[in-house]
């Protein structure tokens, strides 16, 4: 795990570690973007680097589709860096059991969009994710925007167009593309690449219980998409991407 920070140059980035700090006794969503070909820098939340303070750091999961546990090697992947299976009911347990974790809310359907992106724009497809908004306020738990910078152009890649392929991809939990990375190896490891993985300030949520309403709804998840595109646009420049713009569908 550490050999894999050394690889990537991997930097963490608290905006208020204090706000951080001050929700340690909640279990807490971190929403990450962008997903991109693979969400590979999710193992930064590994607990054996320590990049989260307090109980954050100590006890988190990652959860990814279902499907990618059925792919032998992605399977074992995946298990590394201790990640689950992302369904309402893996998010409702964790959550009361007080346990943290990342997930990545665009999806599959977010790399669909990344042929559409031209050389100096980010697509996050976030507009009507709003279910990981509704369970957070099922049980109170605070959301932490999450944006990593530097993942673009780690792998290339050819992804099939089409409704078809859209359809498939949601259906089976991922989309059968075709990627390769150092050295041109097909599936292979992704190219070194320096990755900032940014932490904004936890957006706090009121418990609603099974009574949440659709105005609260859409009132956090419009904050969340908020913070997000304020967080990409405050730490672009000091990576080397400020030319950069973030659109959200």
């Amino acid at each position: 795990m550490f050999q894999s920070a050394k690889y990537f140059g991997l930097k963490t980035v608290l905006e208020d570690e204090n706000a951080i700090d001050e929700i340690k006794d909640k279990a807490a969503i971190f929403a990450c973007e962008p997903h991109d070909i693979i969400p590979y820098y999710a193992f930064a939340f590994n607990p054996i680097l320590k990049r989260l303070p307090g109980h954050h750091g100590e006890r988190n999961s990652v959860l990814v589709t279902s499907a990618l546990f059925m792919l032998p090697f992605i399977r074992h992947v995946y298990t590394w860096v201790r990640a689950n299976r992302v369904d309402k009911t893996t998010f409702l347990g964790n959550l009361k059991k007080g346990e943290s974790f990342c997930f990545i809310p665009g999806g599959v359907q977010e790399v669909m969009f990344m042929e559409e992106a031209d050389d100096n724009e980010v697509i996050l497809y976030l507009q009507k994710r709003k279910g990981f908004v509704k369970l957070a306020l099922e049980t109170g738990s605070p959301i932490v925007p999450v944006y990593c910078f530097g993942v673009a152009g780690s792998y290339g890649h050819w992804i099939p167009k089409g409704d078809f392929f859209n359809k498939l991809g949601r259906a089976i939990g991922f989309l059968p593309l075709i990627y390769w990375g150092r050295f041109g190896i097909p599936y292979g490891i992704p190219k070194p690449c320096q990755l900032t993985v940014v932490f904004g300030a936890p957006i706090d949520v009121p418990l609603e219980g099974g009574n949440v309403s659709k105005e609260s709804v859409d009132k956090y998840h419009c904050q969340y998409l908020m913070e997000m595109e304020a967080l990409f646009d405050r730490h672009k420049g000091d990576v080397g991407c400020g030319h950069m713009k973030l659109k959200i569908m």
